[in-house]
């Protein structure tokens, strides 16, 4: 039975995803100024998403980074003008004319609901004993960079000790350690495998004699993938646009712990960019 409900969500999601990521060609990374939609004058921010066709108006002074996704291309867009955004580029319908900028990535992938190996994170978040159980924060459902990669989750009172287990997906375990705190790392000389999946399980030893435990799912990136972060992570200074597309490429990636720290810090410099803020509550 839990075969069968792992492949119908797998199914299910593979039906989803072109709707997660079909609306738009293009994505606002960076804005200053007033920004409309000239349709019915909705005001534009950051990760407005953009659809092909669409007309945007820059008032006087208004700066906007676009984005686009299947090219990696960015075009710097300054107001006042009129622009619309065509399949490829946007056109100046009125003002100066798009700057464009590369960026160091041939694309940023659309989204997926979850990726397959990951996909059954969602069933296998087991728990025994009580409801005041060991929490697991990362990875969950979620891709990592580091083949040594930190676990971290919440502890509970009277626990002495918790034992981490990461198992194979051929359900071999390759790492076993124990922690006293509420985080840990594989053993020094101990490497995942890139582009495979894993479980990890968390067991919390009370000093009643109770154990009470918790597993997730999550995969480690391949060396493709990890070389197409490296190449787009920004440098100290680097443009607001640029950390924006490095943390929409990790999200890409399912590396949603690492996306949301970058979330974090984008929306400490920008509190009023709603799209960004929920990002980084999530």
């Amino acid at each position: 039975m839990l075969v069968n409900l792992r492949n119908l969500l797998a199914v299910a999601a593979c039906l989803l995803a072109p709707a997660a990521f079909a609306a738009g060609v293009a994505m606002i990374t960076d804005a200053s100024g007033r920004i409309e939609a000239e349709t019915d004058g909705a005001p534009l921010g950051v990760l407005a998403e953009l659809e092909g066709g669409a007309k945007l108006r820059l008032a006087q002074g208004a700066t906007a980074s676009v984005l686009y996704l299947a090219s990696g291309e960015e075009f710097r867009l300054k107001g006042a003008g009129r622009y619309q955004i065509g399949p490829k580029a946007p056109t100046a319908l009125q003002g100066a004319q798009p700057e464009k900028r590369k960026l160091p990535v041939d694309a940023i992938p659309p989204v997926r609901v979850k990726p397959a190996s990951v996909q059954q994170a969602t069933i296998v978040m087991r728990s025994l004993g009580p409801v005041a159980n060991v929490k697991l924060l990362e990875p969950v459902s979620a891709r990592v960079l580091d083949e040594r990669p930190l676990f971290r989750w919440t502890g509970i009172a009277g626990a002495e000790a918790y034992r981490v287990q990461v198992i194979d997906s051929a359900g071999q375990a390759v790492a076993e350690f124990e922690q006293p705190g509420e985080s840990g790392q594989l053993p020094e000389g101990l490497r995942l495998k890139a582009g495979e999946a894993y479980s990890w399980r968390v067991e919390a030893r009370l000093a009643s004699g109770k154990r009470m435990s918790r597993s997730a799912d999550f995969a480690v990136l391949d060396a493709e993938a990890r070389a197409r972060l490296e190449r787009l992570q920004p440098a100290a200074g680097a443009k607001f646009s640029d950390r924006v597309a490095y943390a929409l490429m990790l999200e890409r990636q399912e590396a949603f712990h690492l996306a949301r720290a970058e979330w974090r810090k984008l929306h400490a410099e920008r509190p009023n960019e709603p799209l960004i803020k929920e990002r980084a509550a999530e």
